[in-house]
């Protein structure tokens, strides 16, 4: 990991004239000043798109039929509709001589009673080996952070290494900078002196020259 971000970090075919601990002119208020307004001036001259890219709709839910029915209620501002709570109620039919009301009364209390069985049979379960499920559960999620903790670190270490070495390296070629800038300086001063001087020589010669007419 730290190879990669090191050769991506200084790859030759990189082109980043940047150089953060070198370049402290930023942090002049006059120079931040104009440099903000150099980029608003650059925004303002950027085409905008009058049409973006993005699509107008997105259709939603498309590979699951019950979220997307429920999308469209939400949508439509429909009401949801409640539980049916009729169903887990024990009553008997309005006329006791409805042999078939009571045949479905009778169906009805069997299914309340294998459900409540079934109930009892998942709590007695949860009790002998929920709490044990859930410590191993809990250990497995401890395991996986600590594993994600380790990388997150290393790659943290990794990014530290390399700004550590980006501002070593910017800090010992800051020297040279300044010194080429000098020199760079130094020269311009010495080409203009050597132009204001073969000026002046030029405007002498035409001077003997007029001055040689003359005579």
């Amino acid at each position: 990991m730290t190879e990669f971000i090191k050769d991506t970090a200084y790859n030759t075919d990189v082109d980043i004239d940047a150089l953060p601990y070198v370049d402290r002119e930023i942090e002049d208020a006059d120079m931040k000043t104009t440099v903000e307004r150099l980029i608003e001036q650059e925004m303002r001259r950027m085409k905008r798109k009058e049409r973006s890219d993005l699509p107008s709709t997105v259709e939603l839910f498309t590979h699951d039929d019950v979220l997307k029915q429920e999308w469209e209620r939400v949508k439509n501002k429909q009401p949801l509709q409640a539980l049916d709570t009729e169903r887990y109620e024990l009553k008997g039919p309005s006329d006791e001589n409805d042999v078939e009301g009571w045949k479905a009364a009778v169906n009805n209390t069997k299914s309340q009673l294998e459900s409540q069985a079934g109930s009892m049979f998942n709590l007695e379960l949860l009790s002998r080996y929920g709490a044990n499920a859930w410590r191993i559960h809990n250990y497995q999620m401890e395991k996986t952070l600590a594993t994600i903790q380790k990388k997150t670190e290393l790659i943290r270490s990794d990014i530290l290494d390399v700004n550590r070495e980006r501002k070593n390296r910017q800090t010992q070629a800051a020297s040279s900078i300044h010194s080429l800038e000098n020199k760079w300086s130094d020269l311009i001063t010495q080409n203009l002196q050597v132009e204001l001087a073969c000026a002046a020589l030029e405007a002498e010669v035409e001077d003997l020259k007029r001055h040689k007419q003359s005579v």
